[in-house]
């Protein structure tokens, strides 16, 4: 990569410094810039700007064109043609960011107590997204959906189904307080009703099934498929619970207050203890959460990687409080907080509730909007923002629709290959590469090669949407470089260089759609 090459060149000026290295503006001159000079001048106590000249002239590469210094003290590259054109018709670069590290990567985990709706969706989508490409950069990463088959919410779930029943056989219902008023239970309800279950220990084992075969399938459908299933229920047969408990009494971090059981979290970084049995001797969601990220490290992975929505924002201390009362570092856990999805149509937000049975579900979704205009738009954003939704640009097949906009800039080269094909001109990597000249040709090129870049970024940062944002851009730049050169021409060698470089172009977007679990169509 381009990028390392350049802070590889300054390293060795600098072996102790950290070496930054960014894009230029589109309005500045040169293609990448550092700020080190900053960091220099402070050193030496002398002006930034005069040190990043210092440094420039002592900068001779050949695959640097020209180096210029910007204020207050910036030092930009600009790239030689050349090298660029050889850089990008040579072998692609690979990326070693993990360098064989086994990552588990848990999302979705919706309770099995109704159908996925688009806030998971968005998980699923940034989960799998970040899966794809953890193994495109040296990770194995695996997937996990934990189903937490235990807890007060399945005995809600449970209750809820019963008391449908009994208004299907016309008594009348009383749902419990914090239970699920959703239609979709009434269905759920008929169908354990015609199967004559009637234990409410068997209704629930019935409505978590159901759910969890409702969950595995309207995610395959959307391209999402996880290695591994999880049960709570499991963590509890295996002993780890009992396990986690009994490592924390002999390291002396639970006590009793009150009749419940706490662990001592805050020696760990928590801002208070956590209770893990409470009064009544039921277990808080903490303990066996605990329990099932000791499960996780039993199975030998290097890190940990959960995905989770805004509301178990409060969660994570005491999570990673208590990896840490194993004997884990706290770095071993990382928690990324996927924010909301805000539905919208006619620039009016659509409310969602599950509990209330206002429910807009990913299936919905599915049924009106293509799988992969859902898929990208919903990693459009950075995780930390909330996402905004609509369903009316979603539908239109328009360059204002940014799937249709990167999907179409492929078609087009496919397209554009297939007439030269028609006109005896085959698409190759050898060619005349001085041809390629003009400035949107070279726009172009280097566009494409920023590709592996991106892709390293959109790891390191576990944030997909960096490689959203590149597609449309590069289908910007496709857009514009097609508008202003005409690619099949009279003159053959010029023809095959053109369609060399588009083709790389199209391979670029392929790739990167792959990983955004996006298809690539070649026709449109």
């Amino acid at each position: 990569m381009i990028r390392q090459e350049l802070k590889n060149i300054l390293q060795k000026i600098f072996p102790d410094e950290d070496i930054v290295i960014d894009y230029v503006p589109k309005e500045k001159q040169g293609d990448y810039s550092t700020n080190i000079a900053f960091r220099i001048a402070a050193q030496k106590k002398k002006q930034p700007y005069e040190i990043a000249q210092e440094i420039a002239s002592l900068i001779q590469h050949p695959m640097i064109e020209s180096i210029s210094v910007h204020k207050p003290a910036f030092i930009n590259f600009t790239i030689a043609n050349g090298y660029i054109l050889k850089k990008l018709f040579s072998e692609p670069d690979t990326i070693d960011l993990g360098k064989g590290q086994k990552i588990m990567i848990e999302f979705v985990s919706a309770n099995p107590t109704g159908p996925i709706n688009i806030a998971s969706a968005r998980a699923a989508a940034v989960g799998d997204s970040l899966i794809k490409l953890l193994n495109r950069t040296g990770y194995e990463a695996v997937s996990e959906y934990y189903v937490n088959d235990g807890g007060r919410q399945s005995s809600l779930l449970a209750e809820s189904v019963k008391q449908r029943i009994k208004e299907l056989n016309g008594k009348s219902a009383d749902i419990p307080e914090g239970g699920y008023h959703g239609e979709y239970i009434i269905d759920l309800a008929r169908e354990i009703r015609e199967k004559g279950i009637a234990d409410i220990e068997k209704i629930k084992e019935y409505a978590i099934d159901y759910f969890i075969e409702g969950h595995k399938r309207i995610l395959q459908e959307f391209g999402v498929e996880f290695n591994n299933w999880i049960r709570e229920s499991s963590i509890y047969e295996k002993g780890y619970v009992d396990e986690v408990l009994g490592l924390f009494q002999e390291k002396k971090l639970t006590y009793v207050k009150d009749g419940a059981v706490w662990l001592r979290t805050t020696e760990f970084g928590d801002k208070e203890d956590r209770v893990v049995i409470t009064s009544d001797k039921r277990h808080t969601y903490l303990l066996p959460d605990i329990a099932y990220h000791l499960d996780k490290m039993k199975r030998q992975y290097n890190r940990l990687i959960n995905i989770w929505g805004p509301d178990h924002q409060a969660q994570i201390r005491s999570l990673q409080s208590g990896m840490m009362a194993l004997g884990y570092p706290r770095g071993m856990l990382e928690v990324l907080i996927v924010q909301q999805v805000h539905l919208r149509k006619a620039g009016k937000l659509i409310k969602m509730s599950k509990r209330a049975g206002v429910l807009k579900t990913l299936e919905e979704l599915l049924k009106h909007i293509p799988k992969d205009v859902v898929r990208f738009f919903l990693v459009m954003r950075s995780n930390s923002q909330h996402l905004d939704f609509d369903l009316d640009l979603a539908l239109k097949q328009s360059d204002e629709n940014p799937v249709y906009y990167v999907q179409y800039a492929h078609a087009r080269i496919k397209s554009i290959i297939k007439k030269a094909q028609e006109q005896g001109i085959e698409c190759c990597n050898s060619f005349a590469k001085d041809l390629i000249k003009e400035k949107e040709e070279i726009t172009l090129a280097k566009a494409i090669l920023r590709y592996c870049e991106v892709v390293e970024d959109a790891a390191r940062n576990f944030e997909p949407y960096m490689l959203a944002y590149y597609l449309i851009e590069l289908a910007r730049v496709f857009h514009y470089f097609y508008q202003k050169l005409r690619v099949i021409g009279e003159n053959k060698k010029l023809t095959q260089a053109r369609l060399a470089l588009i083709n790389r172009t199209a391979e670029t977007i392929k790739s990167g759609l792959e990983i955004l679990g996006v298809s690539c169509p070649e026709r449109m």
